[in-house]
């Protein structure tokens, strides 16, 4: 039998405490339904679970970490005034009188010695052990049996399988026999998360688990190796069991929520999400067997109809969450009874449900309030219309989140009506809500200050307007502006200059926002240092091969045209994206500042008329290399003085001028002029200052515009005047060859040809002509039959 300290060679040991982690924050990874990339869609509805942890500590929650260490502390005290008072029990059964036993029990505590640990209550020594680290616990561990049986309880009370040592030492310790432990550890486990490690989760490590009768939670997200039969038996015999999670299970059937409703009597809360091959009779008997329900989740069930919301409404009167994503065959029929009489409701979910209505609400009289609901969503429910969001808004008037995606019949008066929300809105979604325009976004961000995540992908309605409105959101973090095909560059920087340095944005999505160009994003990422995911898909200014060797990989799902626009930058890829904009900044002040800007700037013109590719930066430092040899300036003033044209600019050639034609030979070219030297120097100018970094926001958002917009200005002009040299000389061209021809053969000079006139009789203003001098005699123009003059004449004869 081994001893206590073979745990230490079997459990991995790690630097912190495990029964005390950090809360995760309520949105950190909020679903996301954009089209950039499907990536960041897995798992994350389980997450919008979380939401209410931070602000309900005394409600069932589903498996987390939170309140581990106190419902530990409440068990192993309980546990230990029991066998204190066994003790005891026994004890006196040995004595004849108390008196005689009381002096025992005191000489036994005076033998312990006055500075010894174990004359602590057992709350206190708890308390001692909580601020230790799991390696001063296996120490403690051969001290004596009382200490040890309190650490291996608190050591398997959650057993530690956060990583793959921790994990394969865990599952060597539950293959050992339980006649050759210490301990059966199986007795201590209330926690059971296996999540952690899904690749390596599968029916025979899950089968090492069966035989936890105090299993409380049982966590099993992602394990999609997993199949129905380990999970039955682990359920047997579970009567204390209060959750289990089965998100990302796909071998869900009757066996399991029968083997739940026949153990588990006690389960408060379930997530199935993929119960479609689960039978609504099995479901029925569920909802009967398990009144103390709290949180349930049933997605994508076309079984699950309204006889299963009846019996639910009947049996579960203690729901706080309900998520039905994707069960099409659920109406509002009894869905409005629900809301008029759970009370305690917090959490409701519903998508593409045709039989969703504006009804859904009607029950509720005037007056009363849902002081519990704080999350709703309605995904894809096309027949509701403002009417019900108006009725919501006013009976639900503390809502923290709300989804109202892909409702396409929203409009600007449900944003009105959500702006009453004010202080209470924290999260909207409002993707694919197509008749949403400025005006409406304006009316919610006004009132609503405290928005931190906000979706408007595919509104296409929304301009630079909406964010500037936007920017005035001092807790924003996310922005999702997917497919808003409308907004450029002047939105961005409008954004950046009102929100200033520092800034809490975490998650930006632009993919398909097509007129945006890199130096606004540049100045983005310089004024959001918390940024971590930044989605620029479809956004031909980044699909360059030197900065989409920072962003993630694509899909494995998409194909290869979806492949080649995806960009997308998460973690420290935004870091690398930063780091390397900020170089190619410096580089180009660089350059600016030692004059040689003017040769890549026309050869980038030069390229840009011809129709060519743009200068890459490697490109670039070639060029400048090229361009500070001293033969190869004189050649090319040489070639150009000779009026040998080259197609190439030269610094110092532009002056006033539009550009210039050289004749060479047959072929006429067109010299590109360099601009007006004042308007380069202003660009100059702007672009050092804005680099060197000694503008407030405010002027760097003005200067930055300007520097943009003059060098766009300058380049169409200049493209405009040279289509129009062109056209001019090509039609001197043709004027010049046409002249020659008709020179050369008379013959082909342009004839003109007059129609015969025939007279009308009996019309007295017809001029006398003379026959003999009928061929020297011109037609007038007044002669000429008008239109419809042969119908008059067939009238008149």
């Amino acid at each position: 039998m081994s001893s206590p300290t073979s745990l230490e060679d079997m459990v991995n040991i790690p630097d912190t405490d495990p029964h005390i982690s950090k809360q995760e924050s309520p949105d950190s990874n909020i679903n996301n339904n954009n089209d950039d990339d499907k990536s960041t869609t897995t798992t994350t509805n389980n997450n919008n679970n979380n939401n209410q942890f931070h602000f309900y500590d005394h409600d069932f929650v589903m498996d987390n970490e939170y309140n581990d260490y106190e419902e530990l502390c409440k068990s192993l005290v309980n546990k230990r005034r029991l066998s204190s008072v066994k003790r005891l029990h026994n004890d006196s059964m040995n004595y004849d009188n108390s008196s005689d036993m009381q002096q025992d029990q005191l000489d036994l505590y005076e033998d312990i010695p006055k500075d010894s640990i174990l004359r602590l209550p057992t709350e206190i020594l708890l308390q001692i052990f909580h601020y230790l680290e799991r390696r001063d616990w296996y120490s403690l561990l051969t001290t004596c049996s009382e200490i040890a049986d309190l650490i291996i309880e608190m050591l398997w009370f959650r057993p530690h399988m956060q990583n793959d040592s921790a994990f394969k030492r865990i599952k060597k310790v539950m293959e050992i026999p339980k006649n050759q432990t210490h301990w059966d550890y199986r007795q201590f486990i209330k926690r059971l998360n296996l999540s952690f490690m899904t690749k390596l989760v599968d029916d025979d490590l899950l089968n090492l688990f069966i035989g936890c009768p105090k299993l409380e939670r049982l966590t099993l997200v992602n394990c999609a190796k997993l199949t129905r039969s380990p999970i039955t038996q682990v359920l047997q015999g579970c009567e204390r069991l209060q959750s289990i999670d089965l998100t990302g299970v796909t071998d869900i059937h009757d066996d399991i929520i029968n083997a739940l409703a026949d153990n588990c009597s006690r389960l408060q809360g379930l997530y199935a999400p993929g119960c479609g091959n689960v039978s609504e009779e099995s479901i029925i008997k569920l909802l009967r067997s398990c009144p103390m329900l709290k949180r349930v989740k049933f997605n994508s069930s076309s079984n699950i109809t309204d006889e299963s919301i009846l019996v639910m409404y009947e049996n579960c009167k203690s729901l706080v969450e309900i998520d039905l994503h994707s069960c099409e065959n659920v109406t509002d029929k009894y869905l409005k009874t629900i809301f008029l009489d759970l009370t305690q409701l917090r959490e409701f979910r519903i998508s593409n449900a045709p039989g969703i209505t504006d009804k859904l609400f009607e029950l509720i009289p005037e007056g009363h309030i849902l002081e519990k609901l704080r999350i709703i969503d309605i995904t894809g429910c096309n027949a509701i219309t403002d009417k019900l969001v108006e009725k919501l808004v006013a009976c639900a008037p503390r809502l923290r989140n709300v989804v109202l995606s892909k409702c396409m019949q929203i409009t600007d008066a449900s944003l009105r009506a959500l702006s009453q929300l004010g202080r209470s809105l924290h999260y909207i979604h409002l993707g694919h809500c197509g008749l949403i325009t400025d005006y409406g976004v304006a009316a919610l961000v006004r009132f609503c200050h405290r928005i931190q995540y906000i979706d408007l992908a595919c509104c296409s309605q929304l301009t630079d307007w909406t964010l500037v409105e936007l920017a005035s959101l001092p807790k924003l973090r996310r922005i999702g502006l997917v497919k808003c095909s409308s907004i450029t560059d002047s939105g961005i920087l409008e954004l950046v200059r009102r929100r200033g340095e520092q800034d809490c944005l975490e998650r930006v999505h632009l993919s398909y926002c097509t007129n945006l160009t890199i130096g606004p994003i540049y100045l983005l990422l310089k004024n959001c240092p918390k940024l971590t995911h930044l989605s620029l898909t479809g956004i031909s200014s980044f699909l360059r091969r030197e900065i989409t060797q920072y962003c993630r990989d694509p899909p494995p799902d998409f194909n290869e045209h979806q492949k080649s626009l995806f960009c997308v930058f998460s973690g420290h890829g935004v870091n690398q994206l930063r780091n390397y904009l900020n170089q190619v900044v410096e580089e180009r002040t660089y350059q600016i500042d030692q004059g040689d800007i003017h040769t890549i700037f026309n050869e980038r013109r030069r390229r840009f008329l011809n129709g060519e590719f743009d200068m890459d930066d490697e490109e670039m430092n070639i060029w400048e290399r090229r361009r500070a040899t001293p033969n190869t300036n004189n050649n090319t003033t040489n070639n150009n003085n000779n009026g040998q044209g080259t197609g190439r600019p030269e610094a110092g050639n532009g002056g006033d001028t539009e550009g210039e034609v050289v004749n060479d030979g047959d072929r006429v070219n067109i010299i590109p002029n360099l601009g007006h030297p004042d308007m380069a120097e202003i660009n100059r100018e702007i672009f050092r200052e804005l680099n060197e970094g000694n503008m407030g926001p405010d002027e760097m958002r003005e200067h930055f515009q300007r520097l943009i917009r003059n060098h766009h200005q300058q380049r169409l002009q200049e493209h405009q005047n040279r289509l129009n040299q062109r056209a001019y000389v090509q039609q001197l061209e043709n004027q010049i060859r046409q002249q020659q021809q008709q020179e050369q053969n008379p013959q082909n000079a342009p004839q003109i040809e007059q129609p015969a006139v025939f007279p009308v009789a009996n019309d007295q203003n017809l001029p006398i002509i003379i026959a003999e001098d009928d061929d020297d005699v011109e037609m007038d123009p007044e002669d000429i039959f008008p239109v419809g003059l042969q119908q008059q004449q067939q009238q008149q004869q």
